[in-house]
């Protein structure tokens, strides 16, 4: 089980050349508006990517947005599935949801665990990790309560890992992104204390946050905000993750004013990490000349790995994006 999602044999790196065309263009019907924060895992002969969507034939006028999919044989061409794969609703999500982790579980079924948001009277948009259940993948029901939720923290983009267990129980782990609430903007040459934090869980569904932040805010190429966490475990020993830092960039033509790279950050116990100095994807290609963000990596079948992240031009159009590990 732990080895399924958020496993990998050996360490992928940190460096990756990017792939010359899109995995997921936003040209559909539901997909039109928005397209961002892919979650790749293997599931039957292939691969399947979760995603945000938003687009002008969606049929719930009280939605913001939703979770698509798509199916790839190889990981590199995409077909998009139809329909909603879950909408907006419930507690804590009730405006529109996004950033989708999907682990599989003991009995056969998946939970998908997901940031949702729900607009606020006369404040700022609060944002909790929600989850829900499917048997086969496509089909998905939200289950009650929150995840990870408090009332002066905004949580989003969860990943969770399986944790070994002497007990022989489930055990879990959820790095998410934190932030407090209502969210301050940060201060000239200063930061406003967006970080990542952990959460453990022996049943999946009631996460107990652990002390202290994974990886806090202290770089000014992060300096608007640190978030989204991609963690793998490693059999060869510690833990590498990818995350999404922003910085305000009040020059872009179009769309919102910040410029998003990929980073990484390793630790031999998933609790204390190291930053690496490097940029892993940088901003200023033909899809991501504006951002790149929220990576998730999945190995190949040639001991490759690819990381899909979510990429905007400077027309503010946004694409999911690929690159592949130069070794």
């Amino acid at each position: 089980m732990i080895r399924s999602v958020h496993y990998q044999e050996k360490d992928p790196g940190i460096r990756w050349i990017k792939d010359p065309h899109p995995a997921i263009d936003s040209n559909g019907p539901l997909d039109s508006h928005r397209t961002l924060t892919p979650n790749v895992i293997r599931m039957g002969d292939g691969y399947r990517m979760y995603y945000h969507g938003f687009g002008p034939d969606h049929s719930n006028p009280d939605s913001n947005g939703y979770i698509l999919s798509a199916f790839s044989a190889d990981a590199e061409r995409w077909e998009k599935e139809p329909g909603v794969r879950i909408d907006a609703g419930g507690e804590g999500a009730v405006d529109y949801i996004w950033s989708p982790d999907v682990i599989p579980l003991a009995d056969g079924r998946y939970r998908m665990y997901y940031e949702g948001r729900t607009e606020v009277p006369d404040g700022p948009v609060k944002s909790a990790v929600v989850s829900a259940l499917s048997d086969d993948g496509l089909n998905w029901e939200r289950e009650p309560g929150i995840r990870l939720g408090r009332a002066d923290t905004a949580y989003g983009a969860p990943r969770c890992l399986h944790l070994d267990s002497d007990s022989g129980s489930p055990r879990y782990r959820i790095y998410a992104s934190a932030s407090p609430y209502p969210r301050s903007e940060p201060t000239p040459g200063g930061f406003n204390d967006n970080h990542i934090i952990s959460a453990l869980s022996t049943d999946g569904l009631n996460f107990t946050e652990e002390p202290g932040v994974r990886v806090p805010q202290d770089r000014p190429l992060e300096s608007f905000c640190l978030y989204a966490p991609e963690v793998l475990r490693l059999n060869e020993g510690g833990y590498r993750m990818y995350y999404a830092g922003w910085v305000s960039a009040p020059e872009i033509p179009a769309g919102s004013k910040f410029h998003g790279r990929i980073f990484s950050a390793f630790s031999l116990d998933g609790l204390d990490w190291r930053k690496d100095p490097e940029i892993c994807i940088d901003n200023g290609g033909h899809w991501d000349t504006a951002k790149a963000s929220e990576p998730c990596v999945i190995d190949l079948n040639d001991g490759r790995f690819r990381m899909f992240y979510e990429a905007c031009d400077l027309d503010g159009r946004w694409r999911i994006a690929s690159a592949t590990s130069a070794t």
